[in-house]
């Protein structure tokens, strides 16, 4: 886990801040980087054919992206080097906070 600390580096920031600009720039760069959970999950979802989208079922899109970031987390620890990820857990976990949640991901202490 502490060689993932110093390896994993995460690019968080508000929408259009420019943070998946930067994460493909630096993938461009030859760097590994991992899709902000949203795009991932959106991208999934049309693929497959599935509800889990922000404008069909909100509350089934908040509950897949906690997944999405850690299944990024777990094939990260198999890279080598550097890997960026577009934003990280607690962005991820911060969905509860959206207007369309009815209970939590996390329980409160």
């Amino acid at each position: 886990m502490d060689q993932e600390r110093e390896r994993f580096v995460v690019i968080t920031g508000g929408p259009g801040s420019g943070r998946s600009t930067l994460v493909d720039r630096l993938r461009g760069m030859g760097h590994a980087r991992s899709v902000e959970a949203g795009r991932g999950v959106i991208q999934d979802q049309v693929a497959i054919g599935g509800s889990a989208l922000p404008w069909a079922d909100p509350a089934l899109f908040a509950e897949l992206m906690p997944c999405w970031e850690l299944r990024s987390h777990r094939t990260a620890a198999g890279q080598a080097g550097p890997v960026f990820f577009d934003r990280g857990v607690p962005d991820v976990v911060g969905c509860p906070r959206w207007p369309h949640r009815e209970r939590p991901l996390l329980p409160t202490a």
